[in-house]
C-alpha cells in the first residue's frame, strides 16, 4: 500500500478512468455514467476496474479516496 508521502510514481490513469472515478465520486452508478457519457457499459466497468487496480485499491470507494488524495481527480 502506498501513501501520498512516498516517492513512488503516481499511477497513470487514462482520461476515461479519471472521468469514471470523478462521476462515481459524485454518486453516479456505472449505469448513470453510461447514460451521462455515452460510453459503453463494458468500457465503463473496464475503466473502473483498471483504475482500482492501478491505484492498488480493494474497491471503487478506495480508488476514489486514493485518486482524490493523490489529486488525480
Amino acid at each position: 500500500m502506498s501513501s501520498e508521502n512516498d516517492l513512488s510514481p503516481l499511477p497513470a490513469l487514462t482520461e476515461i478512468e479519471k472521468r469514471c472515478l470523478e462521476l462515481a465520486a459524485n454518486g453516479r452508478t456505472p449505469a448513470d455514467i453510461v447514460l451521462e457519457t455515452d460510453i459503453a457499459m463494458t468500457r465503463v466497468t473496464d475503466a473502473i476496474c483498471s483504475a482500482i487496480e492501478k491505484l492498488g485499491a480493494r474497491n471503487i470507494t478506495g480508488a476514489i479516496t486514493r485518486a482524490a488524495r493523490l489529486r488525480l481527480i
